[in-house]
């Protein structure tokens, strides 16, 4: 229960501790290999310099001890011992050394070979990972060590002397430990590091890959939607040539007046297609290649009753007003004519469009501080909610989205303001409210930028 509890609260602790555990497990077979071959040579080593009444115990119990130490060693080698008993494996490890220099002491009765414990008690930090079994080991070796010389040589100055020693093989232990553990815990935490690290990269790099192939198939679809564009115009001003004749009745009367409507319908209908293809392809180009733009001095007047005349029809044909307010003299900038003009067209459109009959658009130009110009469309139309201003820039989306929505079009003509006036080097506003009006402005600067045309390019 503690150990669930301690997980749960530090559970980055509990997966350290666990390494620690899986470090200390795969270094018991390499020490069990090295106290082997010790304990033999301790064999050999009692064999020659112990007499002869006490050499045979030591050598037995030397050889045993190495057996057991092998026997230990092959066992977590072929994966019988679970890492879960590591802990109990090093503890017979340090038993088996206590033991075999317990009873070398007792047998010599020799206050010396307390040197043994006190290289045993420095071996305990090279060995556990863990400061809860060092303690455990100190008092095991300790406890021994005070019951071996109580029952030999007792308390003397020499006993008292080997104590201190002790005392200092202890502290050398405690920071061989600490060490160890300070080194091992880097070393996690490094690994740990990495790791994070590498899971990012991988995430940036899927989401580079996601990224890369959402750019292939957008192009691929802007492509489509250029190379249509292209196909679709053919065949179009086939329709707006042959209706635009039959309406004009030049190889000779229709017939019934029912045809000459026919053909203004057909008319309308080719004409309003048209500019929607127009649009599409303007996108299409921008997003592919960019538009390159001809700069030259504009002539405000000219341009902006051409627009005005342009959208003039639709705008008498839904008893919407169009008024032009601008008194001379007219600001004085070189730009794209021909781009202002479709935007201005757009713009004039737009709002034409989704006024009421009865209301009112007005087209306004002035200067500015700059050099620079103003141009505003404001209408009385329907207006849209601050969430309709911020989707209205995006390209496909349409105020009255219903399948019996009122108003007609593709939802491109504030995107493509948007991408024409950036490569025109101008700046774009929209301001509107449910049921009063909208007010979009243009500002343009005095002349195009050539290094930013072609950085735009």
């Amino acid at each position: 229960m503690s150990q669930k509890f301690r997980a749960q609260q530090d559970p980055e602790e509990d997966r350290v501790r666990d390494e620690l555990n899986a470090v200390f497990h795969d270094s018991l077979f390499p020490i069990s290999v090295c106290l082997s071959i010790l304990f033999l040579v301790f064999a050999a080593a009692h064999a020659i310099v112990l007499p002869p009444d006490t050499s045979m115990l030591m050598v037995g119990l030397a050889l045993s001890s190495a057996v057991a130490f092998a026997g230990i060693g092959v066992a977590i080698r072929l994966g019988h011992i679970a890492p879960r008993f590591s802990l109990a494996s090093g503890f017979v490890f340090v038993g088996l050394c206590i033991v075999n220099s317990a009873v070398q002491m007792f047998v010599t009765n020799d206050v010396h070979q307390s040197t043994n414990f006190g290289l045993l008690l420095v071996a305990m930090g090279l060995f556990f990972l863990s400061r809860l079994y060092l303690v455990f080991s100190f008092l095991m070796i300790l406890s021994i060590w005070l019951v071996t010389v109580s029952l030999t040589v007792g308390f003397d100055k020499e006993a008292i002397h080997f104590g201190f020693m002790m005392f200092m093989a202890m502290v050398i232990a405690a920071l061989a430990q600490e060490i160890r553990l300070r080194a091992y815990r880097r070393l996690i935490a490094m690994r740990a590091e990495a790791s994070v690290r590498e899971a990012k990269l991988a995430e940036a790099l899927a989401k580079s890959q996601l990224f890369t192939s959402v750019e292939r198939e957008n192009r691929a679809k802007t492509e489509f939607l250029a190379n249509m564009s292209h196909e679709l115009r053919t065949p179009l001003n086939a329709i707006l040539g042959f209706s635009e004749a039959m309406q004009q009745e030049i190889f000779g009367p229709l017939g019934s007046p029912r045809y000459r409507g026919y053909s203004h319908d057909i008319h309308n209908a080719g004409t309003h297609l048209l500019s929607l293809v127009n649009d599409i392809l303007d996108l299409s180009r921008i997003e592919l290649d960019g538009l390159t733009i001809t700069s030259q001095k504009i002539d405000f007047a000219r341009v902006c009753n051409n627009c005005l005349a342009i959208v003039r029809g639709r705008a008498e044909r839904g008893g919407v007003k169009l008024l032009f307010d601008a008194t001379p003299p007219f600001p004085a900038i070189e730009t794209d004519e021909r781009r202002l003009k479709q935007v201005l067209i757009n713009l004039l459109n737009n709002a034409v469009k989704f006024t009421p009959a009865g209301g009112s658009v007005r087209l306004e130009l002035c200067g500015d501080s700059n050099g620079g110009a103003i141009l505003r469309v404001r209408d009385t139309g329907i207006g849209m909610s601050k969430e309709e201003v911020e989707q209205a820039l995006r390209p496909f989306w349409q105020a009255d989205a219903g399948l019996d929505r009122a108003f007609e079009g593709a939802g491109l003509g504030l995107a493509l303001v948007t991408e024409l006036l950036h490569i025109m080097q101008g700046r774009f506003a929209l301001e509107s409210e449910p049921g009063v009006g909208t007010v979009v402005t243009v500002m343009l600067p005095r002349a195009v930028n050539a290094e930013l045309e072609n950085a735009v390019a």
